[in-house]
C-alpha cells in the first residue's frame, strides 16, 4: 500500500513522517499524486517519494490540475494571500496545509511563508472574495522575496499583493477625490504611490536616493538631487498651464494629460513603481475633470508599444508625443 489514510491528520502538522500524501489530479489530468515534504515547506510529485507514506484526512482528487494555472480552485499545497483586513498584519503570505469542513462551512490551515511573520499559523473561514492563490509551491522557480513590510518570501507573493493592494486602495482614493475638493498638486501624486506601496515596502511614497536607469535600453533618469525641484516645477506648470485651462474640453484634457505623464516618466520621482503610480494620477485627474479613464484597458494589447510610446517622449533630441496622446485619448473613450 502506497498510501496510509491517517482520519486525524486534518492539516500537514498532524501527520506523521517527513512525507506527506495530499492529493491527487483528476484521472483525466494523469491522476498524479502529490506530496508535501515538511522539512522544506515544498510540494513534491510521486517520483521522488518513498512508499508507504501517511495521507491526509482531507486528501482527495481535486477538480483541476495542481500545475493548471490561473486556477479557479485553491488546493491543499498552494501558496496564497489572504487579507486579514489586520492593523498588525493586513495580509497573509501563507501556505494551505490542511482542510476541513464543518457544519457545512470550509476552514483553510494556512501556514506563513516566512518564518518572520508574526502569525505562526491560523485556521481560516474560507471566503472567495479574500483568499488570492499565488503558487502551486513548486519551489524551482520562485525567487526570494526584496525587503518588504508584508512577511512575503517570494517574489510572486510581492506581486500578488502589490496586485491586490492597486485594486483595492486606488479605487477607495479615487473615490476619496470624487467627493472632496481637493488640490491635485505633489501631496497626492506621492499620496498614489503611498497608497499603491506603502504598506508593502518601506520606500512607498518616498521620492527616490538614488539613480536609475530604465529597461534594458539604458535610460538614464535625473540625478535624485533634482527631483524634489523638478516635481514642483511641474506641479506649478500642470496647475498654470494645463488644468486651469481644461474645464470641459476633452481635448485640452488629453494635452494636460500627455504633459503629466511625459513629465513625471522623465523625472521618475521613485525608486520603483513609478508607471502605477502616473496612471492612478492621471486616472484621478481626468475622473474629477468629469471624463471616464481606463489606460490599462487602452494599453492592454499591446503593452510593448505603450512602453514605446513613453520612451518617444521622454528620448533626447528626438521627442515624440503623438504615439502616447494617441493612448491617452483612447483611454478617454
Amino acid at each position: 500500500m502506497k498510501h496510509i489514510k491517517n482520519r486525524s491528520a486534518l492539516n500537514i502538522d498532524e501527520a506523521n513522517g517527513k512525507i506527506v500524501h495530499i492529493k491527487t489530479d483528476p484521472a483525466s489530468k494523469g491522476g498524479t499524486h502529490f506530496y508535501w515534504n515538511k522539512s522544506r515547506s515544498e510540494l513534491i510529485c510521486g517520483s521522488k517519494v518513498q512508499f508507504p507514506v501517511e495521507s491526509l484526512a482531507s486528501a482527495s482528487v481535486t477538480r483541476e490540475a495542481c500545475y493548471a494555472f490561473p486556477r479557479s480552485e485553491i488546493q491543499i499545497g498552494d501558496s496564497v494571500a489572504y487579507l486579514l483586513y489586520a492593523e498588525a498584519l493586513p495580509i497573509m503570505c501563507a501556505s494551505v496545509i490542511g482542510k476541513k469542513r464543518e457544519h457545512g462551512k470550509l476552514w483553510l490551515y494556512l501556514e506563513p511563508t516566512s518564518a518572520q511573520c508574526p502569525i505562526v499559523g491560523t485556521l481560516a473561514p474560507y471566503d472567495k472574495s479574500l483568499f488570492f492563490i499565488v503558487s502551486n509551491n513548486k519551489k524551482f522557480n520562485r525567487r526570494l522575496a526584496t525587503k518588504n513590510k508584508v512577511f512575503a518570501a517570494y517574489e510572486d507573493e510581492l506581486e500578488k499583493i502589490e496586485f491586490i493592494y492597486s485594486a483595492i486602495k486606488s479605487k477607495k482614493l479615487i473615490e476619496e477625490y470624487m467627493t472632496r475638493s481637493k488640490s491635485l498638486g505633489e501631496s497626492i501624486f506621492i499620496k498614489c504611490h503611498t497608497e499603491l506601496f506603502g504598506g508593502i515596502y518601506d520606500w512607498g511614497g518616498k521620492y527616490r536616493n538614488d539613480e536609475v536607469v530604465i529597461s534594458a535600453r539604458n535610460f538614464p533618469t535625473m540625478h535624485p538631487d533634482e527631483v524634489p525641484g523638478q516635481m514642483k516645477s511641474f506641479c506649478s506648470d500642470f496647475a498654470s498651464q494645463y488644468l486651469s485651462k481644461v474645464k470641459n474640453d476633452k481635448e485640452k484634457l488629453i494635452d494636460a494629460l500627455v504633459f503629466a505623464h511625459e513629465r513625471l516618466a522623465w523625472i521618475h520621482p521613485f525608486s520603483d513603481g513609478n508607471g502605477r503610480t502616473i496612471r492612478l494620477y492621471l486616472e484621478i485627474v481626468a475622473r474629477t475633470r468629469g471624463f471616464e479613464f481606463n489606460l490599462m484597458k487602452a494599453i492592454s494589447k499591446n503593452k510593448r508599444y505603450y512602453h514605446y510610446a513613453v520612451r518617444s517622449c521622454v528620448r533626447e533630441g528626438n521627442q515624440d508625443r503623438s504615439h502616447l496622446r494617441r493612448i491617452i485619448a483612447a483611454a478617454l473613450g
